[in-house]
């Protein structure tokens, strides 16, 4: 009797031992996908997908549908000469002047209604996140627009002119735009922050961009 007994207390003792260390584990894993949402719902106002051993237990939620990391204001300014010619060559007295320039507001972020996921290993706690590039939001007209031009003798500067380098103007500020490093330092900000906020909780973190760094809309003023 009293070896079945013991039998039976060494049984409950590793149940019980079995069942601490499970609920454990599933706390300490409870607590790494709060980690990661709480982060995640800080730096991007969004929440992502998380999912466990192929399970999602988090479905992706934003309250709104893209957000600024970056903002710069930028002078742009362009100029250029026409002149008439016959038969490809010019003609004196033909050749007009146009410039124009105007402070431009750049703002760079994400689109958050792409797709945010997060794959979190329960026994390593490695964390796998899968992210949009960062995009050129808008590029807006803030500053007076500074337009000048020089008539030729026999050759006027036109509506059509005035109207041409504005639109290249436009074109040049959303041109540079692309071509700066504000997609990069949104990307670079945006990392700095998660690792910073779950590492706190002392889980690593990668991050795979997942998609071209292309503009999301350019509105113009």
């Amino acid at each position: 009797m009293k070896h079945y007994l013991g039998i039976c207390l060494v049984l409950i003792t590793l149940a019980a031992i079995v069942f601490f260390a499970i609920h454990s584990c599933v706390a300490a894993t409870d607590h790494t996908i709060t980690s990661i949402r709480d982060a995640f719902v800080e730096v991007l106002r969004v929440q992502p997908k998380v999912t466990v051993n192929q399970r999602v237990v988090l479905s992706q939620t934003a309250p709104i549908a893209e957000l600024a990391v970056v903002t710069k204001e930028e002078l742009v300014s362009i100029g250029f000469t026409v002149h008439l010619e016959v038969l490809s060559f010019q003609i004196p007295l033909t050749e007009k002047k146009l410039t124009a320039e105007s402070v431009y507001r750049i703002k760079a972020g994400f689109d958050l209604r792409e797709p945010f996921s997060v794959e979190l290993d329960p026994v390593t706690h490695n964390i796998q996140a899968r992210m949009p590039h960062a995009k050129i939001l808008s590029v807006e007209q803030i500053g007076e627009l500074t337009y000048h031009g020089d008539d030729a003798l026999l050759n006027r500067v036109t509506d059509a002119d005035r109207e041409e380098i504005v639109n290249n103007l436009n074109t040049t500020a959303h041109t540079m735009a692309e071509q700066s490093g504000l997609k990069t330092e949104a990307e670079n900000e945006v990392a700095q922050r998660l690792n910073d906020l779950i590492r706190h909780n002392g889980q690593p973190i990668e991050i795979e961009w997942t998609n071209p760094a292309t503009m999301l809309h350019t509105p113009l003023n």
